[in-house]
């Protein structure tokens, strides 16, 4: 797998040329990270693609369904091979969540993921 790399704005690279791409483990990390910050039925192309994160962010959100789908976005992404370890930790206060994971991707390196999930409309 080979991505082009984005900047902290999540911004593609240019001006280094194929050193603006990432290969391996670090191609997945971003694309990790990319799933997670997808709005579902936000790019024209692929409505079905992300997760709908405004649905969870509710006053009594059905955690459950945010796992399973979590989880399915990350299980697309070409290399992940499991998750290892997976929390959401939910301040109902705020109805903001903060998702932890650790995955193993194919080639055996495990890696670490961490998503704030906020209501900034």
């Amino acid at each position: 797998m080979k991505v082009r790399e984005l900047d902290k704005n999540h911004d593609w690279t240019f001006g280094h040329g194929l050193g603006n791409y990432l290969q391996s483990s670090d191609a997945i990390v971003q694309c990790v990270k990319t799933k997670l910050l997808a709005l579902k039925r936000d790019w024209f192309l692929n409505r079905n693609d992300g997760i709908a994160w405004f649905d969870f962010l509710t006053k009594n959100p059905n955690t459950k369904q945010l796992e399973v789908d979590v989880r399915t976005e990350i299980f697309k992404v070409d290399g992940v091979i499991s998750i290892d370890e997976f929390d959401i930790l939910l301040d109902t206060q705020t109805r903001e969540f903060l998702i932890q994971i650790t995955y193993t991707d194919k080639f055996n390196k495990t890696n670490e993921a961490s998503f704030n999930v906020t209501d900034n409309r």
